[in-house]
């Protein structure tokens, strides 16, 4: 995928996530520019929760989706081998969880689980993986699993259709 269209994935992404967040009560901000660590502000009422959205990829295995967990930063020096920038894991404070998603499952990292990368497989169940204990975690930012706020509003929509 060209870096416009990975960017453009991630953008579509994150207001998957916006929408998903607000459905279930949040109110949802966005930074301004690209300077901060995290890519949305949820405000679950009591708690405002730095979130960065990672887009996930199959795995090579064909079974799971990889989601790269770590931060890019450019190299100190510019002739180093292997590219322009190196992956960082995050440092403690500067994100309150990483949220993605695959296969139309959310699965959510946060503390202990930001300093590598991870494969979800989102059929399988959330005890049968490391990387899918996150799986459906809405209350690591503070919000329902399942919300009757989400389902008003999408049977409202459908109304509507």
């Amino acid at each position: 995928m060209s870096g416009s269209k990975t960017r453009l994935a991630g953008q579509v992404l994150e207001l998957e996530f916006a929408l998903e967040c607000i459905s279930r009560g949040a109110v949802v901000s966005q930074p301004m520019g690209d300077n901060a660590h995290y890519d949305l502000l949820v405000d679950d009422g009591s708690v405002i929760h730095k979130v960065q959205i990672k887009k996930s990829s199959v795995h090579k295995n064909g079974r799971g989706y990889f989601v790269n967990i770590t931060r890019k930063l450019p190299k100190m020096r510019p002739g180093d081998a292997g590219g322009s920038s190196r992956a960082v894991a995050y440092e403690d404070g500067q994100i309150d969880c990483i949220a993605t998603k695959a296969k139309g499952v959310w699965f959510f990292f946060g503390p202990g689980h930001l300093n590598k990368d991870a494969t979800v497989y989102p059929d399988a169940a959330h005890d049968a993986y490391v990387g899918n204990h996150g799986k459906h975690k809405w209350e690591m930012i503070g919000l329902e699993a399942d919300s009757a706020l989400r389902d008003a509003v999408e049977s409202e929509v459908e109304g509507d259709a």
